[in-house]
């Protein structure tokens, strides 16, 4: 999970601005909502990003304390079926 949220924040950090787009509508009103959506996109973009990218940190490093865990039951399992690690 961690892995694809990354690769989520790539994805998001390599779209660009939205242009200026204003000859092509040719509708003043319309270049205008247009301009606005661009504007409130790119902080909206920019929150979200910063939020897919916390998600990442936290899935890895639950992750990591998942494997740790998992390794240390799978030697105390290991440590219990030894012969030689009864006193252990």
């Amino acid at each position: 999970m961690g892995r694809g949220l990354s690769s989520i924040k790539k994805a998001f950090d390599g779209i660009g601005k939205l242009g200026d787009y204003s000859d092509d509508f040719g509708n003043g009103h319309l270049a205008d909502k247009f301009k606005d959506f661009a504007d409130n996109w790119e902080i909206s973009r920019e929150k979200l990003t910063g939020e897919v990218d916390a998600l990442a940190s936290i899935a890895k490093a639950a992750a990591k304390a998942y494997e740790d865990i998992d390794h240390q039951l799978a030697e105390a399992i290991r440590g219990s079926q030894d012969p030689k690690g009864k006193g252990k």
